[in-house]
């Protein structure tokens, strides 16, 4: 069976059965990428973050340059950003989740300053000195001066914003000049109005029920960089390098979902907001094997 009718099988095997069926729509209809809805989201997923991503609080996909899965290949996103950060630095990261990027960076580059950004972060014991948390919007930083930092990056969290420019306009105001934008996402392969009405679903699953806007398409994403004045830098497709990741998670969701009762039992019992999670883990690995949605590296400067 090929990846896309793979995807399409199971899109027609959720639609089958009514204990998920019924969560569909519910996690497709209107939009849930409110603030109250991504606190609510990873509120409700964290230890499950914790349990199936990492247990030293990253969020994000592994990445695996030689195509086999390795632990290590959680650091791939912070070696990266580390290469940008030089002595005194000072660093932002939006969306700082439960604070492991930056306490990786933080330990490695012990005389730069770490400022996270997020509507929910988790509380860090032993939190090191140059480290500090805000509980804010990042679309907003009023705290951040302007020309003032060195470094931003972001994690797998820009995709919740339905207004990128936005937040790439309020980067820019606290980048330095030649300052530095570090961005790892999610992008379509082709516009959202562009696909069928089976992957506009799979889509529309993916992305709401991670509490994100609708994914937009790569070209999309670049010109949302450069209506901002960001000048671009390194574009790389690190989708191949996260199918082994993808393919794990994917494994689990099935066992969770392709069993009826143990679906049942999850969709009845478990918040919408955790069964929207299992339901982006099945349909992302034949997602990224369909080329319909792509893990994006972009390196931008001001």
């Amino acid at each position: 069976m090929n990846s896309e009718s793979r995807l399409r099988e199971k899109i027609k095997y959720m639609e089958s059965v009514p204990s998920i069926n019924r969560k569909l729509d519910r996690i497709i209809s209107g939009d849930k990428n409110s603030v109250d809805n991504i606190r609510s989201y990873y509120k409700k997923n964290r230890a499950a973050y914790k349990r199936f991503h990492s247990d030293e609080g990253f969020m994000h996909f592994r990445v695996s340059k030689n195509g086999k899965l390795s632990d290590d290949d959680i650091y791939y996103q912070p070696n990266v950003i580390s290469e940008h950060i030089k002595s005194g630095a000072n660093v932002v990261e939006l969306g700082s989740g439960m604070g492991a990027n930056l306490l990786y960076l933080a330990k490695k580059h012990p005389d730069a300053s770490f400022t996270g950004v997020d509507l929910c972060p988790a509380p860090i014991k032993d939190m090191p000195s140059n480290v500090r948390i805000i509980e804010h919007d990042y679309g907003d930083m009023p705290m951040i001066a302007d020309d003032s930092v060195d470094v931003v990056y972001a994690v797998e969290t820009i995709v919740h914003c339905s207004d990128k420019e936005k937040v790439f306009g309020e980067v820019r105001r606290i980048l330095k000049p030649d300052g530095v934008l570090i961005v790892y996402d999610y992008a379509l392969q082709r516009v959202f109005d562009e696909l069928d009405e089976t992957q506009k679903k799979a889509v529309a699953l993916i992305s709401k029920g991670a509490a994100a806007a609708l994914i937009e398409s790569a070209a999309e994403w670049e010109r949302h960089f450069e209506a901002s004045g960001l000048i671009k830098s390194v574009v790389n497709d690190l989708s191949k390098d996260t199918m082994p990741d993808l393919k794990r998670l994917a494994s689990m969701a099935e066992r969770v979902l392709e069993r009826r009762i143990s679906a049942w039992f999850f969709c009845t019992f478990f918040p919408l907001n955790f069964v929207g999670n299992i339901i982006v883990g099945y349909l992302g690995y034949d997602s990224f094997r369909e080329g319909l949605i792509y893990n994006m590296e972009w390196i931008y400067r001001k």
